[in-house]
C-alpha cells in the first residue's frame, strides 16, 4: 500500500506542479482569463493583496508550484494537500462551465475537464483525509511494549510452574 501511494502522489501533484510552472513563466493568458472574475472579487473583498490579475496568477502559481513540489516529495503531505484542495474550489466554481456552450464538441471538451478536476479534487480530499502513519520511533515503542509483555507472561508462566515444581517436592 505505502508503494501504490508513493507512486500514485506524484500522479496527483504534477498537474499542479505543471500548470504553476506555465503560469510562473507566461502569466498574461491566464491573467486575461480571470481579469472580470477578479475584479469583481477585489471590489468586495478588502483583504485581496492586490486586484491586479498578473500578481495574482503569479501568487498562485508560486503556490501551486510549490505546494506541488511538496506533494511530490511526500513532505507535509496534509497540508499541501489540503491547500491544493483548497485552490481548486474557486476552479471548479467558475471554469469549465459547459452548460453554458452551444457548440456540442466545445461542451463535451468543457464537461471532459471539468469531470477531470473533479476527480483531482476527490483525490486530494482523499489524501487530506487519510489517516496518519505511525513515526518509526511510534512503531518500535509499541513493538517493544507488546514484546515486553509477551516476555512478561512467560515469565509469569514459568515461575509459577517453577513454584508448582518446588512446591511438590
Amino acid at each position: 500500500m505505502r508503494l501504490i501511494r508513493s507512486l500514485a502522489r506524484p500522479l496527483v501533484a504534477l498537474p499542479f506542479v505543471v500548470t504553476g510552472l506555465e503560469t510562473l513563466r507566461d502569466p498574461q493568458p491566464r491573467a486575461q482569463q480571470v481579469a472580470p472574475k477578479v475584479k469583481t472579487i477585489a471590489d468586495r473583498v478588502d483583504w485581496l493583496p492586490t486586484n491586479d490579475p498578473v500578481t495574482l496568477v503569479r501568487l498562485e502559481g508560486a503556490l501551486s508550484l510549490g505546494t506541488g513540489a511538496l506533494l511530490t516529495l511526500g513532505k507535509f503531505k496534509r497540508l499541501t494537500s489540503l491547500l491544493l484542495t483548497a485552490q481548486m474550489v474557486p476552479t471548479l466554481l467558475t471554469e469549465h462551465r459547459y452548460w453554458t456552450e452551444d457548440d456540442p464538441e466545445r461542451r463535451a471538451s468543457e464537461r471532459s475537464h471539468l469531470l477531470k478536476n473533479l476527480s483531482l479534487f476527490g483525490a486530494l480530499v482523499m489524501m487530506t483525509t487519510e489517516p496518519r502513519r505511525r513515526s518509526a520511533l511510534a512503531r518500535r515503542a509499541r513493538d517493544a511494549r507488546v514484546k515486553a509483555g509477551v516476555e512478561t507472561r512467560h515469565l509469569r508462566r514459568h515461575t509459577a510452574n517453577e513454584a508448582k515444581r518446588l512446591a511438590k517436592r
